[in-house]
C-alpha cells in the first residue's frame, strides 16, 4: 500500500509532535496518518443508489369476492340439515328411483335435493339390458308400450312430467335410469310424448347417454331446430299427426334437418302418446324401430 503523504510532509509533522516535550494528541494524530492507506489509483468509491417511486404500467386488477349464494345459488336448508339417502351415494351419483309402496311398479325419481318425480318402473329379467325412459304428462295414455317393451328386455322408466319440470332434469333421470342394477348405460333409447318430447330433444342433445330418440308431437319447432345439431347423428323417430299443425311442422322441420336417419310417422289425430291408442300399428312401428337401434329382445 502507498504511504497516505508525501515524505517531506510526515517528516515535518513527525519534528512537530514526536519530538520530546510534546503533547501526547499530537503522537496520537501522527501515528494515525502515518498507518492510513491510500485507495488503488483506478478504484472509485460506488454511490449506494436512492430509492425511486415509479408507477406501474400494469397496476393489480381489483378482485371482485363473490358468494357461493351468489354462485350456486341460496342454500335453503336448516344448518346442520342433510338428505341422508344423497349423502350415501358418492359426489355426482344419483339415486335410483325408489319404490312408492302402494303398487308394485309405482316409484319416485330424486332430481335434486327438494324435488322428485314419480313413474312406474318396469323391470327386466336378466343383465346389461336396455333401458327406455318415457317421458309424458300422463302415464296411463302410454297404454301397452311399457309392458312390452318389459317383456321385450327393455328395462323401462315412465315418468309423469308437469309444468314446472325442466330440460335440464332429463340428466337426474338418466341417471335414476342407469343406476339400476341390470340396465346397459351404453345401450338407452328416450322417449317423449307432447311437451315432454320437446323436454326429451333437449335433454337429449346435451347428454350422450341418449342412443335414440323417439318424439310424439313435438311442439317447439324453432327451439328444437336450434338444439338438433347438438344432437348430431344418433337415430330419431318422430309421430305426428295432420291435423295438428303444430305438431307436423315441427316433426316434419326435425326429419327434414336431422344429421342422421330420421323417420317421421304420420298419424291422422291424436297428439303426443295418445296416438298410439288412435293408430295401434303406431306402437308396432316404434317397437320394432326401437329394437333395430338397440338390439334388445
Amino acid at each position: 500500500m502507498q504511504s497516505a503523504f508525501d515524505a517531506p510532509i510526515l517528516r515535518g509533522l513527525m519534528r512537530k509532535y514526536l519530538h520530546p516535550g510534546r503533547n501526547l494528541f499530537g503522537a496520537l494524530l501522527v501515528t494515525i496518518l502515518l498507518v492510513g492507506c491510500r485507495l488503488p489509483a483506478g478504484a472509485r468509491s460506488t454511490a449506494v443508489p436512492a430509492a425511486t417511486y415509479a408507477p406501474r404500467s400494469n397496476p393489480v386488477p381489483t378482485i371482485q369476492i363473490v358468494s357461493s349464494d351468489e354462485l350456486y345459488g341460496e342454500d335453503k336448508r336448516v344448518i346442520g340439515e342433510t338428505s341422508l339417502s344423497l349423502a350415501s351415494f358418492p359426489a355426482g351419483a344419483v339415486l335410483p328411483p325408489v319404490p312408492i309402496g302402494d303398487s308394485e311398479r309405482r316409484v319416485t325419481v330424486l332430481l335434486d335435493a327438494n324435488t322428485s318425480i314419480s313413474g312406474e318402473l318396469y323391470q327386466a329379467d336378466g343383465l346389461r339390458q336396455p333401458g327406455a325412459l318415457l317421458l309424458g304428462e300422463d302415464i296411463s295414455a302410454w297404454g301397452n308400450l311399457p309392458s312390452r317393451l318389459s317383456q321385450n328386455g327393455f328395462v323401462t322408466l315412465v315418468l309423469q312430467t308437469g309444468g314446472s319440470t325442466q330440460a335440464g332434469q332429463v340428466e337426474a333421470m338418466l341417471q335414476s335410469l342407469i343406476a339400476l342394477p341390470g340396465v346397459d348405460a351404453g345401450v338407452i333409447a328416450v322417449i317423449g310424448a307432447g311437451r315432454a318430447a320437446d323436454l326429451a330433444l333437449l335433454g337429449c342433445a346435451v347428454n350422450s347417454l341418449c342412443d335414440a330418440l323417439a318424439l310424439l308431437s313435438p311442439l317447439s319447432r324453432d327451439t328444437l331446430l336450434n338444439m338438433l345439431p347438438s344432437y348430431g347423428a344418433r337415430p330419431l323417430w318422430l309421430a305426428a299427426s295432420n291435423n295438428d299443425p303444430e305438431a307436423y311442422h315441427t316433426a316434419s322441420a326435425l326429419a327434414e334437418a336431422a344429421q342422421g336417419e330420421a323417420r317421421f310417422a304420420l298419424v291422422a289425430e291424436g297428439r303426443g302418446a295418445s296416438m298410439l291408442q288412435v293408430q295401434p300399428d303406431l306402437e308396432d312401428e316404434l317397437f320394432v324401430w326401437l329394437q333395430s337401434h338397440l338390439g334388445a329382445g
